[in-house]
């Protein structure tokens, strides 16, 4: 009987447009190739919130929602784990001027604590392309 990873395809690929409406596709798609490759819920879980989170962010901060530039996810299933890029078509960032979510003079700021969120959930974090792509790795 074959395992799982070699009866589901080994990668995913979306790209859509920076409308928030599309959240959903990418939920639904991150869900299914997640769990076709992963069995443990509660990382499945975690794979699907972070690239939510990723993509959320690529729309907004990279790409300003504007709908003509483009957001694409690429999800990877290896032997031992689970590899997310997202790339936006934004002027990208330096992490290093993004602000601490948990300094005592941030932590009543609205927003914020995304990349954070990313950075605590996922098992490896790598900021590529001038921070126009995000790199993420689940340990399986």
């Amino acid at each position: 009987m074959p395992n799982r990873a070699s009866a589901t395809p080994a990668a995913l690929y979306l790209e859509l447009p920076s409308q928030m409406e599309r959240l959903e596709e990418v939920v639904d798609q991150a869900e299914a190739f997640a769990a076709a490759h992963v069995a443990d819920d509660d990382l499945v879980y975690r794979i699907v919130l972070v690239t939510t989170e990723a993509v959320t962010n690529a729309m907004e901060h990279g790409n300003r929602m504007d709908a003509h530039k483009k957001v694409e996810v690429r999800m990877e299933a290896e032997a031992a784990q689970l590899i997310v890029w997202v790339r936006d078509e934004g002027r990208g960032f330096d992490r290093a001027t993004v602000k601490d979510p948990l300094a005592e003079e941030n932590l009543l700021q609205e927003g914020g604590r995304g990349l954070y969120l990313i950075e605590t959930l996922a098992d490896e974090v790598r900021y590529e392309d001038s921070g126009r792509c995000m790199r993420m790795v689940f340990h399986t």
